[in-house]
């Protein structure tokens, strides 16, 4: 098996894992979502969205780095099943300036999820599954809310791969470029 390199990144007390793909590979990823088409989803003015492309054979070699990072994960967690494969995949795009956002949600029927970014753009927020902790203790900065979020960007070629049931949202896109990410869903 050839192996991965990736980060551990603790978020809350959840365990998440950072993969960083080639320039080549996000370069031809890139090129080929440039060409699918995008229907509106979320909200009336929010984040176009792919059909799956997880079928489509012109992303065969994404999906094969993305199988190599989950198979990487499964030995060193020593996960108890055979194999864990992308089941759904798709594209996500915010247009340059328009503001499009993407409220929070989980993947439900899903063991993990991961975002693969292609360009940069606003962070997606992550939002602790633990945050009732909160609320139990004394505040001095005016509440908990600004603790029970983090923001994070894996950087152009970062794949993020975060168990499916955590709650994340993108912020509003207000800069002078798309925002492009390949999102995935991982099960049995």
């Amino acid at each position: 098996m050839m192996r991965q390199k990736y980060e551990n990144i603790p978020l809350f007390p959840v365990r998440c894992f950072n993969f960083q793909a080639s320039d080549a590979l996000v370069e031809d990823t890139l090129a080929k979502v440039k060409k699918l088409d995008y229907r509106r989803y979320n909200e009336p003015e929010g984040v176009g969205t792919s059909n799956d492309i997880h079928t489509n054979p012109e992303f065969k070699g994404l999906h094969d780095w993305f199988q190599k990072c989950i198979d990487t994960l499964h030995v060193d967690n020593v996960w108890q099943a055979d194999r864990i494969v992308v089941n759904k995949s798709w594209v996500n795009r915010s247009d340059a300036n328009t503001g499009h956002h993407h409220d929070p949600h989980r993947h439900p029927m899903s063991y993990l999820s991961g975002i693969f970014y292609l360009t940069e753009g606003p962070p997606t927020v992550f939002l602790d599954p633990i945050d009732k902790r909160e609320w139990q203790q004394f505040h001095l900065d005016g509440g908990p809310a600004k603790d029970c979020r983090q923001f994070l960007h894996g950087g152009v070629g970062g794949c993020f791969i975060f168990p499916s049931y955590m709650m994340h949202g993108v912020t509003m896109h207000k800069i002078n470029q798309k925002r492009t990410t390949v999102a995935f869903n991982i099960s049995l």
